[in-house]
């Protein structure tokens, strides 16, 4: 195969089949998130259920219908419309499938509508407009982006490849350029020219550098996409670009929004099972996939980040919980030996190994008692100061009367 071929249609080129590959990565990315566990006593009721197409067309669309076909029940694509109710939402979803059957649907009657999320019920507006629904719009937009942008990719892969640019006179002195750059490239470790050929063929090196640095950066900006991407649907990825390590505000903010993502993907599915569950008498639960669960909620792994990389060294951290045991150990022993170092002074008798808790009430009521006594001194001899200055300066008076 060529490089025109390879360029073209199925190539690394070739945007459409790059676009179409980024999109169902990232649906299928945002389909294995979600566990739905059928636990109806009638499992004959629910066999029919695909929950892969369920999954699929209520993340792209934003809704989808639960209703039964036949004594079965069926997830069913179509349109919600009808007299909105007074929050301008939906009252009724119409199904027109090839195979099942035309269905009107009233929600909650003979029919469940499942919202992608809670927004998503309001597609109709008291202002007639029509808003999208799902994540149809964002896992096109950065599909789009993840495309452009590995075409890039590929592009500055093959400019990185051409170190200099050979200009010639002549179709000979190309010739010769060319079969000397051979010879070097097979290991010749010489080249005899002749001195007219020097002076016509000259190299122009190009810039590598720069090749380089924007190869990097573009891998930069297509991990940021997908880290983007991921948050958003609240999946932890990080979108922070930076070298040094991230502080805990930065990671603590991006766990917290993590939380409420899900929370509200989590709620208004789990919403549209309890209707269903409700109206059928099935047992329809949503979860999130344990895989991920771990990661999302549970942050008491090591925070450190360098490079944008998260770093989990469980070695460091026992090692840290080991000489903070040892150190607070080490912290409430000194203060046992300086407590009995004082009950010894206090008491004279006592023995070493006596810590009853009576004891330390009693040293601390001593310990009251000596010390209201050392003010009521400090008292009395301020006291008898002030009389002595107060007589001292009766003193002075009666003398300076007497002198006068």
């Amino acid at each position: 195969m060529n490089w025109q071929e390879r360029a073209g249609k199925g190539g690394v080129c070739d945007f459409k089949d790059n676009y179409e590959f980024f999109f169902k990565w990232l649906t299928n990315k945002v389909c294995s998130a979600f566990i739905i566990k059928d636990e109806s006593e009638d499992k004959s009721f629910t066999e029919n259920v695909n929950w892969d197409y369920f999954k699929t067309n209520l993340i792209l669309d934003g809704n989808i219908c639960l209703t039964d076909f036949n004594n079965k029940l069926y997830p069913c694509i179509g349109n919600p419309g009808g007299e909105p109710d007074e929050y301008y939402r939906p009252t009724i979803f119409t199904i027109a499938n090839p195979i099942l059957g035309s269905k009107q649907v009233n929600d909650g009657e003979n029919g469940v509508i499942v919202y992608n999320t809670s927004i998503d019920a309001f597609s109709y507006t008291g202002h007639s407009f029509v808003l999208a629904s799902g994540l149809y719009d964002l896992i096109s937009q950065t599909a789009t982006l993840l495309a452009d942008n590995i075409i890039s990719i590929n592009c500055n892969q093959i400019n990185s490849r051409v170190l200099a640019f050979v200009t010639a006179d002549s179709e000979a002195q190309a010739i010769a350029g060319e079969c000397i750059l051979k010879k070097m490239y097979a290991g010749k470790p010489y080249q005899i020219l002749r001195s007219d050929l020097i002076d016509k063929i000259n190299v122009n090196p190009l810039n590598t550098s720069s090749v380089g640095s924007n190869l990097t950066q573009l891998v930069e900006l297509h991990n940021y996409i997908i880290a983007n991407f991921f948050q958003s649907i609240g999946i932890k990825s990080n979108n922070v670009m930076k070298r040094e390590r991230l502080i805990n505000s930065e990671i603590d903010s991006q766990n917290d929004y993590l939380k409420i993502s899900l929370l509200e993907i989590l709620t208004s599915w789990q919403k549209g099972f309890d209707k269903v569950n409700e109206l059928y008498g099935t047992n329809i639960q949503v979860i999130i996939n344990p895989a991920l669960l771990d990661e999302l909620i549970d942050d008491s792994t090591s925070d450190e980040k360098v490079n944008g990389e998260t770093f989990v060294n469980d070695d460091i951290s026992n090692e840290i919980n080991n000489e903070t045991e040892v150190v607070e150990e080490s912290q409430s022993n000194n203060t046992a030996e300086e407590t009995d170092g004082i009950q010894d002074d206090l008491d004279g008798n006592m023995d070493e190994t006596e810590n009853s808790t009576e004891s330390i009430i009693e040293d601390i009521k001593d310990g009251e008692e000596v010390v209201e006594d050392l003010i009521d001194i400090i008292n009395d001899v301020e006291e008898e100061s002030e009389e002595e200055e107060e007589s001292e300066e009766e003193v002075e008076e009666d003398e300076d009367s007497e002198t006068g």
